[in-house]
Parts: structure tokens; sequence; C-alpha cells
């Protein structure tokens, strides 16, 4: 069994996932949480080289996805790579349209918005998914998983903080609790939040979540209606990829407001790791497909005396 992996980078969480490249079925998935933005890069190799080591990959079976400049991806291909010391890097919306054509769903789609929500911001870009051309590629901090958890914590901060309770610390532990409690939500109607509260431990239902981030959810909902409008090319359909592609309410609003097939992937927080990995199987297929340079062997020659030539 020869086995490839594939690492995305984000600000808040690595993941990394390895594939069979004979049926480019799961081998093994792993996410790595605990780090400073700052040190994410540096969290995200780190997994990179444990998952390498643990699977026996070697560097030209790796692809590692990188968050790149919006502006800078019209100069080229999104599905581009180049080689690094340790790996083959790619651009994470070439990883992302990676994982979306293998499902299938942008068979016969010229041009996809493709809508990623990640923790620290989030990016649309229009893209042909055949060729990877990006069109057009636009960024925002107004709507993110950090925008959300800052507004649920101040509403509990507000509605059953204790002053004498709150500290630096558990300011932290109350922040880390909250974006638990978000990623829960996506799939419960409730959560647990731990803090500095009055009466210990508090309930956040998933209708109080929905009213607290509304006017945030209807603001990227219009600013990445206002992205595709103005796309030079007719936006065939837009697909929600990111960690904050989960939130029930922002699925349902999108589909809701925009004017277009609205696409949403399980699984939406691994998509980039695991179109990486099957970037790095094609990779392999194709070097291992390509044909060897034919070679004929030619028969030594045999030489004669050399003829003698008059001048006129």
């Amino acid at each position: 069994m020869r086995t490839v992996l594939g690492v995305s980078v984000g600000t808040a969480t690595a993941r990394a996932t390895a594939l069979d490249v004979a049926d480019d079925s799961v081998v093994s998935a792993s996410v790595a949480r605990s780090f400073e933005p700052a040190d994410h890069v540096t969290a995200a190799l780190e997994l990179l080289d444990s998952m390498a080591h643990a699977q026996h990959v070697e560097g030209e079976d790796i692809v590692l996805a990188v968050p790149d400049d919006p502006a800078s991806r019209m100069r080229t291909s999104a599905y581009s790579m180049h080689r690094s010391e340790r790996c083959m890097v790619v651009s994470e919306l070439g990883a992302q349209l990676r994982f979306l054509r293998g499902t299938g769903q942008l068979d016969g789609l010229r041009t996809v918005a493709i809508c990623d929500i990640g923790a620290s911001g989030t990016t649309v870009s229009i893209v042909d998914p055949s060729s990877g051309q990006v069109f057009g590629s636009a960024r925002t901090l107004t709507f993110s998983g950090a925008v959300c958890d800052d507004a649920v914590r101040e509403y509990l901060l507000n509605t059953y903080g204790a002053d004498e309770l709150v500290s630096t610390a558990t300011l932290d532990s109350l922040t880390t609790a909250v974006r638990y409690a978000r990623e829960q939500l996506s799939s419960l109607r409730v959560a647990e939040v731990s803090g500095p509260f009055v009466g210990g431990p508090v309930r956040l239902w998933r209708n109080s979540f929905d009213d607290i981030i509304d006017r945030s959810v209807r603001s990227i909902e219009d600013w990445t209606a206002s992205i595709i409008v103005d796309a030079p090319s007719a936006v065939n359909a837009l697909a929600l990829v990111g960690g904050c592609a989960h939130i029930p309410t922002l699925r349902r609003v999108f589909r809701r407001d925009l004017k277009l097939p609205v696409l949403a992937p399980s699984l939406p927080e691994s998509l980039t790791a695991h179109g990486s990995a099957l970037l790095a199987a094609d990779a392999v297929r194709d070097r291992t497909q390509k044909p060897f340079a034919a070679v004929t062997t030619i028969a030594p020659m045999e030489f004669g005396a050399m003829p003698s030539h008059r001048t006129a």
C-alpha cells in the first residue's frame, strides 16, 4: 500500500489526512488545535512531520495547502503546485476545488464561488473548477469563527457574568469553551458553557446562538452576494467550506437569499486537508502512469576504408 498525505494550515487548527493511493480511502486523520495563531505554520509543519513519520510517507507524496493573498490568486491556476524542502505546496483554494470535484458536485458547472468561512475571516473566490482559473477573489474580517465567539462571549458575560470571578485566565478559558460550544451547536440544540458565571456553567441554546450572530450572518451574506454580482463570469453555484460552514443558520440564510444553488458538503472543516491528499494521490498516479520514452537499440556500424575523392 502506498500512502500519501495532505495537510492544511489554519489560524486556529491544522489538519492532516492520509490516503491510500489505490482507492483514495482515508487511512488516518489528525488535528492540531492547541497553538497560538502566530504559530499556525509551525503547528502545521509539526503535524506534517509526525504524520509522515507514522505513515511512512516521503516528501514527494505530501501536499501542504496554505492560505494565500486573494489578490494574487488570479495570477496562476488554483491547482498550481511548487516544491519546498519538505513537501509540495498548493493554494488552499486548489485543495478545496479538488475535493469538491471528487464528490461530483461541480460536474457541469463552468464557474463557481467558493466561500471559505474560517476562524479569522471569510474569503470568496470566483473560479473555473476545471482549469483552476480564478476570475476574482476577496476577503473580509467582518465574519469569522472569532467574530461569532466574541459576540457569544460578550452576551454570556453580560447576562450571567460575575465581576469578581473575571480574570485574564477565566476569560481565556471562556473563549475556548465558547468555541467548542459553537462547534457542538452545529449538530446539537444546546451546549453547556463553563465560565465566570454567577451560578456556574450555563446552557447556550441554538436559537439563542442564532439570535446573537444574526446581524453578522446577514452582513456576510450581503457581502458574498455583492462579490457574486460583480463577478466577470456568471456564477453557477456557491460552495460553503471552512469550519464555520457548519453553522445551520448561516446555511439557511445563504440558501434562502442567494439566487443560485448553495453546496454545503459534510465535514467542511477537514475538506482542505482531504483535498490536499487527493492532489498528492493524483501526482503519484501521474508519475507512475507516465510512459517511459522509447529507446531504440542501434546496431554498431561497420566502417570500411574511406573512399578517395577527386576534385574537378
